[in-house]
């Protein structure tokens, strides 16, 4: 769909694949492996960063309102920061008690302290890696719900880019969970169950 810009428009290097756009194309892929491409989903771009490298708690709130105006469920948040933010809490619980669901990324560090909006009661936690192990660079502890494939191949400008972290597992994973939610019309609960039941948090090593 149209991209929604709270950050302000900006010129996109022809070149190169944006943050968003490899995110968009990770979706994709894991939403065509779920509904073999028959689906009625759609994506719906937000930008909160602008031209800029950083963005603010603010326009990640104001991004998340227009989605949810917007009619966006779920919303995929391949972002985060270590900084918690009451009035980025307060909306994420409200958001999800009208019914949305939000899977945001762990963070790129690698530690086990919170990362924000993923260290949210609300929201599923989504870190890189597999059943037997999270990725060597990935965050960890007792706020991530989720540890999904990491990687993926991005098509542009006539070239393969490779993609990694937590940003694409959380990527992935709102593919999969837009993808039962078409395919089987489940409830938003009985998907987050069959998504944890399948990409599970493997236990800490020994």
């Amino acid at each position: 769909l149209k991209q929604l810009s709270i950050a302000g428009a900006v010129a996109l290097d022809p070149n190169s694949p944006m943050h968003g756009t490899s995110m968009a194309e990770t979706i994709l892929r894991s939403l065509e492996a779920v509904t073999k491409g028959n689906t009625s989903v759609q994506i719906l771009p937000v930008d909160v960063y602008g031209a800029n490298r950083e963005t603010t708690t603010w326009n990640v709130a104001l991004g998340i309102v227009a989605a949810v105006n917007s009619g966006a469920n779920p919303i995929n948040l391949s972002l985060g920061s270590s900084v918690n933010s009451p009035v980025l809490q307060d909306l994420v619980a409200a958001v999800a008690a009208r019914g949305v669901v939000l899977f945001a990324a762990a963070g790129n560090e690698p530690v086990s302290t919170p990362y924000y909006p993923a260290a949210y009661a609300e929201v599923t936690a989504v870190t890189g890696g597999n059943k037997a192990k999270i990725s060597s660079y990935a965050n960890f502890g007792s706020f991530v719900d989720v540890v999904a494939p990491d990687a993926n191949v991005v098509s542009f400008a006539n070239r393969q880019w490779y993609v990694v972290g937590t940003s694409a597992a959380t990527a992935f994973t709102t593919g999969v969970a837009a993808g039962l939610a078409d395919q089987t019309g489940q409830s938003w609960s009985s998907i987050l169950r069959v998504i944890q039941q399948n990409y599970p948090v493997p236990a800490p090593s020994k």
